[in-house]
Formats: structure tokens, C-alpha cells, sequence
């Protein structure tokens, strides 16, 4: 059997794992990305005339695993943005927004610190090391995330607080890694920094945000105006799909163009997008965008986790050490939950849910998309060890995060009163 058709029956054996598998294992400990990964790591083990899967390797294009993870983010990131039935304001989002003021800068520097104290890395490289693995991955926490939007069920501050997290932080992660890219060949730190902080950080985020803002609210329009001419020629609901896709696309690369960030504006444009209307229709067509946006997600996903599981298959630990690995149990045992939790101090909100939120950092495809960005613009020291550390720790928040999330969050509910039935 050729190399195309194994991975062609991979392909259809992930498709059709999505359909089914998640019905199997409702109300399971066990995740759909733990039983992907694993079936991944053992199929790649087998004696079949399957690819190398390792990024660490000269010999794979790790161009292309930089395209398929930013394709998987973008389109999470527009289903996390169409998911938020919260308005936006301080008030309402402000669990989310003290995960990304405090929690997120104060795992970017101790990570970042472990890397160099621990592992022994190059400044630089410790910090792409923090900036690759603070994000809270918008697309393996799906399970603690809020549900489709407009539902019965309200939006508790640990779920919401969560996505709203996921969402935002891909964005204003990205600073962080440009950062570390230009301090591997930076002659003047402080120049460097001077630049950074009006150009990678400043002007970057501002143009992501605004082009967000103005494109959602174009998008939305030209949605709404041709969706009742669109249901005339074509009587099916999949007009919404296309034009979730097209939209997500279109705000994506016209705010790189822009050199602002493009995660950032999606995510924020399905935020805008959502409160131009909010009669029936407009409901109806954010359920039917979402649905649409979550099945392109799964099934990409689906054949991601198991191209994952063939990355620690076929050496994605080669280079993991003691340090590294324990630098990854840190930042999920200790690193992400105190953070977190101090991020909550100023907050009222119950200790049980500052526990539950402290303690759900996910980390995923995100940090595999930003670590092949900067290994394919820059020569970082030490670089395959970091492929290690984040292949390890990725590994180690699916079983660990994936195997606790149901129990959790059954306790939390429980102790907060409420039924998600």
C-alpha cells in the first residue's frame, strides 16, 4: 500500500472518529485527543511506509506545519469569538482579562526564567520558550469553554472566563514571540525593546483590534444584506457555512497586510460581528456560522491529533530532558495555577471557580503554530529542545487536562449549585 493511501485511510478513520467516537465516550474520563493521539503514536510505530513526522528534522517541512496550525487556530478562533453571548465590558469580561493582564505575562517570565536557569538556554530562546507555551489553546479547551451560542444554559464565569482567555491570548501572545525572534541577532537590547514595545506590541495589537472592529462590522453587514437573496437561489442553510469560512479567511489575511495581528482580528470580528443584529434571524445565522466553523475545526483537528501522536512517535522527545520535562510539569502543576490564581485576587468571584480557572491552561495547536513561526524566521540555539519541551508538554496537558476535566468540572458545578443537563 502507497504512502498517499495510508494517509488518505488516516484521514478518513479521523473523519469518521469525529462522528462517532465523542457519542462513545460521553460522560467518560477518556477525550477524543487522548484516544487520537494514542492511536497516532502507535500507528507511526508500526512498520508501514508512513512519513516522518518529527518537526526537529531537516527533513520535514515544517512550512507546512506552520500553515495547518494557523489554519486550525484561525478557524477555532472564529468559533471561540462566535460562541461569547456576553457584551463586552470590563465588567462582563473581567475574568478573562485578568487571566490575559496578569496570569499570562507572569507564565511568559517564569517560564521563561525556568528555561534559562533549568535548562540552560539562550535568553532568547528562553523566552520563545514562555511565549510559545503561556497561551491557553483556544482549540484543545474546547471542553472547558462555553457551548453554542445563544444557549439556555448561562455562561459561568470559569467556562466563560476560559474562552474569553483562549480567544484573546493567541493575539496578544504574539508580541512575545516577536520579541524573542529579535533579540537572537540584536546588537542594542534596548533599541530592540524600544522597537518591540511601539511596533510588535503597540501598533500591531491596535491594528488587529481595529481591523477586527471594522471588518466584523462590514462582514456582518454584506451578510445580512444578501443572506434573504442567497436563500432565493439556493434553498439550503449552507450559505452561512461559506460565508463564515470566507469572512474568517478575508479578516485573517487583510490585518496581516496590515501588519497587525490577524488572530487577534478574528477573533474580535466574530465578537463585533455577533452584536450588529440580535433578531431571530441574526440568531439563527450565528448558531448555523458556529456549527459550521466547529465541524471545519473537528475534523482538521481530528487528523491533526493524530499527526501529533506520529510527532512522539517518530522522535518528538528525542531531545526532552530532565529539566525540560520538568519545566513543562511546572508550568501545568504549579506555573499556570498560581498565576492564575493570584490574577484573581482583586476578584470576587468563588474560591472554587478561581481554582477550577487557575487550573484549566491548556496547552495545544497554538503553541505548535507559534514555536514552526519562529523556527522557520529565526536561528534559535538550542531549538530542538524546545520542540521537545512543547511536544512534552502539549503531550502531558492532553492526559492530564483531558483525563481531569470532566471530574472538575462536574465538582464545580456541583459546589456552585448548577446543572448542566
Amino acid at each position: 500500500m502507497t504512502t498517499h493511501i495510508l494517509l488518505l485511510l488516516l484521514a478518513g478513520i479521523a473523519l469518521l472518529g469525529t462522528f462517532i467516537i465523542p457519542s462513545l465516550i460521553r460522560n467518560k474520563m477518556v477525550s477524543l485527543p487522548i484516544i487520537y493521539v494514542a492511536f497516532g503514536f502507535f500507528i507511526f510505530r508500526l512498520p508501514l511506509d508512513l512519513p516522518l513526522m518529527n518537526p526537529e528534522d531537516a527533513r520535514i517541512d515544517r512550512q507546512l506545519m506552520e500553515y495547518i496550525t494557523e489554519f486550525i487556530v484561525i478557524v477555532s478562533l472564529a468559533a471561540t469569538g462566535l460562541k461569547l453571548d456576553r457584551n463586552p465590558s470590563l465588567k462582563n469580561w473581567s475574568a478573562g482579562l485578568l487571566l490575559l493582564g496578569i496570569a499570562m505575562p507572569l507564565t511568559i517570565a517564569a517560564v521563561a526564567f525556568l528555561g534559562w536557569w533549568w535548562a540552560g538556554l539562550a535568553p532568547a530562546t528562553a523566552i520563545l520558550l514562555g511565549a510559545v507555551l503561556a497561551p491557553t489553546d483556544p482549540v484543545l479547551a474546547a471542553n472547558v469553554q462555553v457551548g453554542p451560542p445563544n444557549e439556555d444554559i448561562p455562561e459561568d464565569d470559569v467556562r466563560f472566563g476560559l474562552t474569553l482567555e483562549a480567544g484573546l491570548n493567541d493575539g496578544l501572545a504574539f508580541p512575545f514571540v516577536y520579541l524573542a525572534i529579535a533579540l537572537v541577532d540584536a546588537t542594542s537590547v534596548g533599541d530592540t525593546l524600544f522597537k518591540w514595545a511601539w511596533w510588535d506590541f503597540g501598533y500591531r495589537v491596535g491594528m488587529g483590534t481595529l481591523m477586527g472592529i471594522v471588518l466584523g462590522k462590514i462582514l456582518a453587514y454584506v451578510f445580512f444584506k444578501f443572506k434573504d437573496k442567497m436563500a432565493e437561489v439556493r434553498e439550503t442553510e449552507i450559505e452561512s457555512g461559506f460565508f463564515i469560512l470566507a469572512a474568517t479567511l478575508l479578516t485573517y489575511a487583510l490585518t496581516e497586510l496590515t501588519e497587525g495581528y490577524g488572530f487577534l482580528a478574528v477573533f474580535v470580528a466574530s465578537v463585533v460581528s455577533r452584536r450588529t443584529r440580535t433578531d431571530d434571524m441574526a440568531k439563527e445565522a450565528e448558531l448555523e456560522s458556529y456549527e459550521a466553523a466547529d465541524q471545519v475545526e473537528q475534523a482538521v483537528l481530528g487528523i491533526f491529533l493524530i499527526a501529533f501522536g506520529g510527532i512522539i512517535g517518530t522522535g518528538g522527545l528525542n531531545d526532552l530532558t530532565l529539566n525540560g520535562a520538568l519545566i513543562g510539569v511546572f508550568l501545568l502543576l504549579f506555573i499556570r495555577p498560581i498565576s492564575g490564581f493570584i490574577s484573581f485576587l482583586p476578584s470576587k468571584m468563588p474560591w472554587v471557580e478561581k481554582v477550577a480557572i487557575s487550573y484549566f491552561g491548556i496547552r495545544g495547536v497554538g503553541s505548535l503554530y507559534y514555536l514552526a513561526y519562529a523556527h522557520n524566521s529565526e536561528a534559535f540555539p538550542a531549538i530542538d529542545s524546545i520542540w521537545s519541551i512543547v511536544n512534552f508538554t502539549i503531550l502531558l496537558s492532553i492526559f492530564l487536562h483531558g483525563l481531569s476535566v470532566g471530574p472538575v468540572m462536574k465538582w464545580v458545578d456541583r459546589k456552585m449549585g448548577r446543572s448542566r443537563e
